[in-house]
């Protein structure tokens, strides 16, 4: 993904995030401030709703409350 948005002419950089038992959509959120992100591309990956409900999903943690612009692929 990173080196088609580079050719598109879109400034991008790959980051890895470590979590340490907070909840992913958190901690990414919290590293795109820090960077001063323009826009954040995640993953959008599907899961059963029992699941989601059970474990939470970084996708809609970060959907709802990110003021950030996002760009999902799947």
């Amino acid at each position: 993904m990173i080196e088609n948005l580079l050719k598109s002419g879109v400034m991008a950089e790959a980051m890895q995030v470590r979590t340490r038992g907070e909840p992913v959509g958190e901690v990414l959120q919290d590293k795109a401030f820090e960077v001063r992100a323009d826009l954040l591309v995640m993953g959008g990956f599907g899961h059963s709703r029992l699941r989601e409900f059970v474990l939470g999903g970084a996708t809609q943690a970060v959907l709802t409350r990110i003021t950030l612009p996002v760009l999902l692929s799947h």
